[in-house]
């Protein structure tokens, strides 16, 4: 993922109103896990070191209380992720 797209997502999160509710090292403190929530919706950050010159490499994963996990490669997915979770949801 790019750094621009990556700092949208973090920006859009920000902006949501989302919680760090934890964070993690792993891997000898390399790899690096950030959980956010808003509600019963969340998103997770995985950050590792990349060996290349851009420094590392981040992924963000959404996932809902239903057990649906998967990989969020935009704001727009993110976005529509967030709405259909909104929508199903009753709470």
């Amino acid at each position: 993922m790019t750094r621009k797209r990556a700092l949208s997502i973090k920006n859009w999160i920000k902006t949501m109103g989302f919680e760090l509710t934890k964070y993690h090292q792993l891997q000898n403190r390399t790899k690096k896990i950030k959980y956010y929530t808003l509600g019963n919706f969340g998103v997770y950050e995985e950050i590792t070191p990349a060996r290349t010159t851009t420094g590392k490499r981040q992924k963000f994963i959404s996932w809902t209380p239903w057990g649906d996990h998967f990989e969020v490669n935009s704001v727009k997915d993110l976005s529509q992720a967030y709405h259909n979770f909104v929508n199903y949801s009753p709470n």
